[in-house]
């Protein structure tokens, strides 16, 4: 009950997507943040927010009274199918903060840190940040005023339980048997590493907000299978046996080709903004201490010639940015001038005047060390571009994740390192990863403005302040190239057969912890 996956299709969180604004022109709705208009109520009904004017807030939240768990067989009938009360919502918070009294006190066991996930933004000086005004009121306690920690607080979604959990013995809590929830769906078989299979659930409370006569989910049965390969998972959808194909199967854009190709008009292909690689430079060394140099590095990169004959894609190039693609609200990239945007276009001879003037006409050699997820072959070709210029990169692949974790982190060592561009989500993780004194700072700049844009953007009361801030610190990142980008943001792509209805003008199901409301809302046409 304390994981966020996809496949824990028969739980569910209070807040959701609003499916009505399910617009890809508009948002993205994969990402892992989501804007404070996009956000509905699932099992919250209503909710009403209050300043304390002492720096915290409460937010008031009235849960529906019509949500019932599911029925399960007689032996395995934990909740009796009763209905979900404001005390389940505490215990489920409690469980996973570790937080309140009895039982509830105890963390539950997990491997994300939900303690850590949820510190700043609720207020931990209460014995537990939720309290129960009645039957179907909670209150929660958050620490902060501003609109953006209660924004992170809704859309950070956490499995609503109910106090029967701690009945159970923890063998019984491992046997899959027992998993109940007030989800969309109900499991009814599982196989480790193979499938996970559902049934829908009778008694679902909701209803479709396009067709309210409508009592949700629309399919009967769901399985959800791994496939370990994109080669398998390729010859599966062209056979028929797979009707979706989620972003994080990482299909190449040959493979999607192929799919295409092969079936024809018969399928549903929807491509989104993931981040763009690039290579984290140590500004405290030379030659990158001097802008002119990194600068220069940009310039020689082709980004419209990687986006199209390197990946394939026909659709323009797209700029990365400091922040994770959907978050267009805090992109600078729009406002741009012709200089800056200058220095992201491909200009060899350019590159070879600021090299020259910043003491390097013969160019230099400096070693990048490659993770085990980068794309070696995209490298290679960047080091071409590289050596246009006279410049000569180094690839140097390491063993694993923690060899280049080391090697990001230490200012001495004079190796570089890749990195992904336009893949922060927050405040917190963009101070943690490019301010100065963050934690993880792969470039060990010492710009203090930069640091006081991530502040300001994080201390903001109003969201559209916070986004004035985020632009600003987003332009600062792209002025100051620690980064060179050697893409622009790629694409995913989420396939889905066309018997799959119930998705207007290429709207994706996506693969994030807001599934579940979203494959409850999909149909198969004509009974397929």
């Amino acid at each position: 009950m304390a994981e966020s996956y996809t496949y824990s299709l028969w739980l569910e969180s209070l807040w959701g997507p609003d499916w009505g604004l399910n617009d890809p022109s508009q948002y993205n709705f994969d990402a892992n943040v989501l804007p404070l208009k996009y956000i509905a109520g699932q099992i919250a009904d209503s909710w009403d927010w209050v300043r304390n004017g002492d720096g915290t807030s409460d937010l008031h939240v009235t849960i529906r009274d019509d949500v019932y768990f599911q029925e399960k067989d007689a032996e395995y009938d934990v909740f009796g199918g009763r209905n979900l009360t404001a005390e389940d919502v505490k215990f489920s918070y409690d469980r996973i903060l570790g937080t309140g009294e009895g039982g509830s006190a105890e963390m539950a066991s997990y491997e994300i840190s939900w303690p850590s996930i949820f510190s700043g933004i609720l207020d931990f000086t209460y014995p537990s940040p939720v309290e129960v005004e009645g039957d179907y009121q909670v209150v929660f306690h958050l620490a902060s005023e501003a609109e953006s920690v209660l924004e992170t607080f809704m859309y950070t979604a956490v499995n609503i339980t109910g106090v029967e959990w701690d009945t159970l013995s923890e063998e019984q809590r491992n046997d899959w048997h027992y998993a109940c929830g007030t989800g969309p769906f109900v499991l009814v078989g599982y196989e480790p590493d193979s499938y996970y299979k559902y049934e829908r659930n009778a008694n679902y409370y909701d209803f479709d907000e396009r067709h309210p006569e409508n009592r949700l989910p629309y399919l009967d049965s769901l399985t959800l299978t791994a496939v370990q390969d994109a080669a398998s998972i390729q010859a599966s959808f062209i056979a028929g046996n797979l009707d979706y194909v989620s972003l994080d199967a990482n299909l190449t854009p040959d493979q999607t080709q192929q799919i295409v190709d092969a079936l024809g008009g018969d399928l549903q292909v929807i491509y989104l903004d993931s981040n763009a690689a690039g290579i984290a430079l140590k500004v405290n060394q030379e030659p990158f201490s001097d802008i002119r140099v990194r600068v220069a590095l940009q310039k020689a990169v082709n980004l419209e010639q990687v986006n199209a004959a390197y990946y394939g894609y026909e659709t323009p190039l797209n700029l990365a940015g400091l922040w994770i693609a959907p978050r267009s609200e805090w992109s600078s990239i729009p406002d741009w001038d012709a200089e800056l945007l200058g220095e992201y276009t491909y200009d060899p001879e350019g590159a070879k005047a600021l090299l020259a003037e910043a003491g390097y006409p013969d160019g230099f050699t400096f070693t990048v060390a490659l993770d085990t997820n980068a794309d070696q072959d995209l490298y290679l070709l960047i080091k071409t571009y590289f050596a246009a210029i006279g410049v000569t990169m180094e690839l140097d692949p390491v063993a694993d994740m923690q060899a280049a974790h080391q090697i990001s982190g230490d200012s001495a060592n004079p190796e570089q390192i890749n990195q992904n561009i336009a893949d922060l989500e927050s405040f917190d993780s963009a101070i943690f990863m490019y301010g100065s004194t963050g934690f993880a700072n792969p470039t060990f700049h010492t710009d203090t403005e930069f640091d006081a844009m991530l502040a300001d953007a994080q201390a903001a009361l109003t969201n559209d302040e916070a986004a004035q801030y985020a632009k600003a610190a987003d332009q600062r990142f792209a002025e100051s190239h620690w980064i060179i980008a050697c893409s622009g943001t790629t694409l995913k792509t989420e396939l889905l057969q066309s018997r799959i209805g119930g998705l207007e003008n290429g709207e994706r199901i996506s693969y994030s912890r807001f599934t579940r409301p979203f494959l409850a809302r999909i149909w198969a046409i004509d009974g397929q």
